[in-house]
This record gives C-alpha cells, sequence and structure tokens, in this order.
C-alpha cells in the first residue's frame, strides 16, 4: 500500500504530543466559548514531570481497542484558505492486532451536502462559520458516510504549526532523490512562485520542508510526492527520538507550546501515550494506506460545475455519491492480516 500525507503528519504529530511522560495533565473542553473545539492544555508541574525514556514500572504498552481517529490537516497561517482540510484521513488502531492502518480520503472527493455538491475539503470551513464545533461535526459526519467507519476521536493541526516543529527540532536533513524546478508552485496569497531543489543529501528548514513534500512537479506525480513525504517522516522521527529530556529542554518546551496552542483535539493525553506505545516500535515502512484513488478503481475524475467555473473532483465508483464499493473495501482492508 503507498503511504500518504495524512500518515506522515498523524504520525509526526503522535510523535510531539508524546515527546514526554507526562503524568498530569489538565485537560480543557470547551472551556469558555461553547463553540470552540478542545485544545490540548498540559500542566506540567514540575520538570521531574519530563520523563521519556523512563516510564513508570507498571506502565504498560498494551492497548486492547480498536479505535478510529479522524486526522485533519488545514493549511492555517496567512494561507488564503486557512480552514481548508487538505488532508483527510482516518487512522485505525487496532490495538489486540498491534496495527495502525490509514484510510486516506482525497480532498477533491465530490460530496453532496443540503447545499449542493461540494469538495470534502471545503466541509469544515463551511461548518466553521457557525462555530468549530459545527465544522467538526460537517466533515466527521461526512467521512464516516464516505468511509463506512464510525469516528471515536479526532486531531485537528495546521501546516503551520508542522512547519514551527520542524524548526523547533532544529530543522531537517533529507535526500532529495531527484532535482525539483517547480515553476507553479501555490502561494498561500492565491498567487505561484518558482520552488527549486537539487538532487542530493540537503538540510531543509520547515519552510523548505514543507514544500518539499507538498511539491507536485515530478514525473510520477502524487507517487513522488509520497516517497518525499516518507523520507521527511523518517528524518522528524530521527530528530524527536534523538532528543535529550535534559539537554535538548528548551527544544521539548517550544514545542509543547507550539503543539499545545495549536492542536484541537478530544484525545487525553493518556490516549496520546497509549498510541504512542504502539506506534513508536512500528517499522513506518509497515504501517500501511488505504488511498482513494483512480488507481485503486474507488474513485473516478470528472469534471464539475461550481457556480460559473468548472473544477476537477473525484467520485465515488461506480456510481457517484454512493459508497458501498468503498466501504467493502475499506472493510476489506482494516481487518486484513
Amino acid at each position: 500500500m503507498e503511504n500518504s500525507f495524512g500518515k506522515y503528519l498523524l504520525v509526526m504529530l503522535v510523535a510531539v504530543l508524546a515527546l514526554a511522560n507526562i503524568w498530569l495533565v489538565d485537560k480543557s473542553f470547551f472551556a469558555e466559548d461553547k463553540s470552540r473545539l478542545p485544545q490540548m492544555n498540559f500542566g506540567l508541574l514540575a520538570a521531574g514531570s519530563f520523563v521519556i525514556q523512563n516510564p513508570a514500572k507498571n506502565e504498560t504498552n498494551s492497548f486492547n481497542e480498536t479505535r478510529n481517529i479522524l486526522v485533519l490537516g488545514r493549511s492555517g497561517g496567512q494561507h488564503i484558505a486557512p480552514d481548508l482540510t487538505d488532508t483527510i484521513a482516518v487512522v485505525h488502531i487496532n490495538g489486540p492486532a498491534k496495527k495502525i492502518r490509514v484510510i486516506s480520503i482525497p480532498r477533491d472527493l465530490a460530496v453532496k451536502t443540503q447545499n449542493g455538491v461540494v469538495k470534502i475539503n471545503s466541509l469544515y470551513l463551511a461548518g466553521s462559520k457557525q462555530s468549530e464545533k459545527e465544522g467538526l461535526e460537517l466533515i466527521k459526519n461526512k467521512v464516516t458516510e464516505v468511509s463506512g467507519l464510525t469516528i471515536d476521536s479526532f486531531l485537528l493541526f495546521d501546516l503551520a504549526t508542522v512547519e514551527k516543529v520542524i524548526n523547533d527540532v532544529g530543522g531537517l536533513n533529507v535526500y532529495v532523490k531527484n532535482s525539483i524546478n517547480d515553476t507553479r508552485f501555490p502561494t498561500d496569497t492565491g498567487g505561484y512562485e518558482t520552488f527549486r531543489l537539487e538532487k542530493g543529501l540537503r538540510y531543509l528548514d520547515g519552510q523548505t520542508a514543507l514544500k518539499f513534500v507538498r511539491t507536485r512537479n515530478s514525473g510520477r506525480g502524487d507517487f513522488d510526492r509520497m516517497e518525499r513525504q516518507q523520507e521527511v517522516l523518517k528524518a522528524i522521527k530521527g530528530k524527536i527520538v534523538s532528543l535529550n529530556p535534559v539537554w535538548d529542554f528548551p527544544k521539548l518546551w517550544n514545542i509543547f507550546s507550539t503543539v499545545k496552542k495549536n492542536i484541537r483535539t478530544d484525545l487525553t493525553l493518556s490516549d496520546i501515550k497509549t498510541m504512542w506505545g504502539l506506534a513508536k516500535n512500528l517499522d513506518l515502512e509497515k504501517i500501511e494506506t488505504l488511498s482513494l484513488n483512480p488507481e485503486n478503481g474507488l474513485v473516478a475524475p470528472e469534471k464539475m460545475k461550481f457556480g460559473q467555473s468548472t473544477a476537477y473532483v473525484l467520485v465515488a465508483k461506480p456510481k457517484a455519491f454512493e459508497y458501498t464499493t468503498i466501504h467493502k473495501a475499506v472493510d476489506s482492508f482494516i481487518n486484513s492480516q
């Protein structure tokens, strides 16, 4: 199975959130503004709470639940449309089998709503005009309809956060397999710029790393993009697991400060610690991903009119807006040995 941007971001963020085994956490849900999604809030009593490599002796990494987590990555920052969720994935965690599998949903999937046909990546944006909770419910319900999976938890973040986290760990050394010369790389303001990167081992700061994984200017399109994402993932994991809780405390603190301000989730820190216990020893190459794409026949490209303009979208096969075939594929995928 191919790797996806959703997998890359989820595993990276789980690793970031689980850098320290923090035993006490102050978790606030919709504290004053009931329309807002819950924000991660870490309560640190002292440096002694900051333990990475020495979990309590009575702690285990056993996880005996099956859970579906909706992972949403929005553009954020100064992007022209910061609340479009261009990363949409369901992470299926099978605790008894000790497996993590990811269902990646394309941002251009056309779906029906009470207001007509839209791209699925616009649902959170549309609902958020009422409240963050409404935006989440809108896309969560549609992902359930498309995938056939009940969503147990969610994790929402933005790419601006990812960029800062990469900078906080000191950037990444990544091998660039082929030189990149993308003369139409989209900017945050809706225009284009040129992005160039020579092949070989390169140091990438946060901004360059995101451009590296986002560019589509290559011979094999999304397949090359997924390989680049895998290289970045390996580099991030290597940096994170090498951090020392004493000497690298300033970096750790900066990462936590960034993450707690910019992530919305209903996962408790205990949940995340448990997930990290399962994920940290897995070979990232073996985390399987099912991507809804034309190559596996689950969706098909089609042109649709949206107002006065025509846009490229993907629709479910064999019939648009009917998801029986996708449900069967997802069920087979998550239950395969």
